[in-house]
């Protein structure tokens, strides 16, 4: 799978949101301020060579629909960012968000049960 860009992401989010749906429907769900419609056509084109997008084409309107899923793309960028920026430690993130106070006791409590859990 292939990365995105960030405009390819952004357009890839608002789709993730909606389901499936016309350009229109697309731009609707982008956020503002909101690209032109040929800049999400183009980026929408490019997303199906890649093949994260599929268009079923409704008369003169290109229905589009995700051929990858938001969680499936999250887990990928987040094996990516552990490996590039962590050494491939996701202990090595885990602790950089303790650092930061991003995450809270709550949380990684929560996480070690899971991981607990998990094993059984």
């Amino acid at each position: 799978m292939k990365g995105l860009t960030k405009a390819e992401e952004e357009v890839m989010q608002a789709l993730w949101s909606i389901g499936q749906g016309f350009l229109k429907d697309i731009m609707e769900a982008t956020a503002e301020p909101r690209p032109h419609s040929n800049t999400i056509a183009t980026i929408l084109k490019i997303l199906m060579e890649k093949g994260f997008v599929q268009a079923i084409q409704q008369g003169r309107n290109n229905l589009y629909s995700p051929l990858v899923s938001k969680a499936d793309y999250g887990k990928r960028s987040v094996q990516q960012l552990v490996k590039g920026y962590f050494e491939g430690s996701a202990s090595n993130l885990v602790s950089q968000f303790v650092k930061d106070e991003k995450i809270s006791i709550e949380e990684l409590e929560a996480l070690l049960q899971q991981i607990r859990s998990s094993k059984k």
